[in-house]
């Protein structure tokens, strides 16, 4: 009698956190209501796996590398932009084999990989997970798709390098021109990501903010698209921020139409906390800048 088959695999990376940690809940939710459904409903021929869900004996670090060059397809969750994902994606990039980037809706994804193609997911209403869902098995068939063509930052840079050594005078003086314009285009988002805000809505009152603090501090300025008044992001402030960042946060609280802007001092402004405070109000719909 003849075995089955052995499955193809499509291994799934992205923050993982511990458990009952918001991340854990925000990947668990994830893979089990988007990506298992789509594989178990289209794609039975795959066995989908985690990181955490590995039940081999040996060490978790090289199975992961393992898991990585050798699955079929790897679905890539950029939320929160862990460092550990990005080395993950990076691994499998290098390798040019097919792979899928999601992300939470809302989450600002690095200049050098936001012309790339990404689902954005929400999970704000039960619409959203079927929009994913859709999304989702659009890009794995597509991914599946013996003619698919990878790209990537690293199949971009390859090419790149392959046209330098052909390309004409003219051609490289043009490419030059693009490069010094990626540059320049580099710069300004870094100094949008460490600088102050410069958004004409709500800089000058960030500013004033600022002077009235004698303090080290960060700037948080929590936005809606109009969906939200003052008052409502207020009311998700004080639930959300209120238990990480304490109430002094409301002596220095500024609301605008769509946005609220308030200081938490430096000393509790931990990157676990930051991160924490934006990932709950992008589940509620909002928009998080610190500066």
């Amino acid at each position: 009698m003849a075995g089955k088959s052995e499955k193809k695999t499509c291994f799934v990376v992205g923050p993982i956190g511990d458990d009952d940690s918001e991340d854990r809940i925000h990947a668990d939710w994830l893979l089990e209501d988007i990506i298992e459904p789509v594989f178990l409903e289209h794609f039975q021929d795959f066995e989908v796996s985690r990181a955490d869900k590995i039940s081999n004996p040996g060490q978790i670090n090289t199975q992961v590398i393992t898991a990585l060059l050798e699955a079929d397809l790897v679905i890539a969750d950029l939320t929160t932009l862990n460092p550990n994902a990005f080395y993950e994606i990076g691994i499998r990039h290098t390798i040019q084999k097919p792979i899928i980037h999601m992300h939470l809706e809302g989450q600002k994804i690095p200049f050098d990989i936001a012309p790339f193609r990404s689902i954005k997911f929400s999970r704000r209403k039960p619409a959203d997970i079927r929009k994913a869902r859709a999304a989702l098995l659009e890009f794995v068939q597509e991914s599946l798709d013996p003619a698919h063509e990878i790209d990537n930052p690293v199949t971009f840079s390859r090419g790149k390098l392959a046209f330098s050594e052909r390309a004409t005078p003219p051609e490289k003086l043009v490419q030059d021109q693009l490069d010094s314009i990626t540059e320049r285009l580099l710069e300004i988002e870094r100094h949008a990501q460490s600088g102050p805000r410069i958004t004409v809505e709500g800089s000058a009152i960030s500013s004033k903010l600022a002077a009235n603090s004698q303090d080290p501090h960060i700037v948080v300025t929590v936005s809606s698209n109009g969906a939200h008044s003052a008052l409502s992001i207020t009311e998700a402030i004080a639930r959300k921020a209120v238990p990480l960042f304490g109430e002094e946060i409301f002596e220095r609280l500024v609301k605008e139409t769509n946005s609220v802007l308030f200081l938490v001092p430096a000393r509790l402004a931990n990157a676990r906390a930051m991160k924490s405070f934006e990932l709950e109000m992008s589940n509620l719909g909002y928009s998080v800048e610190f500066s």
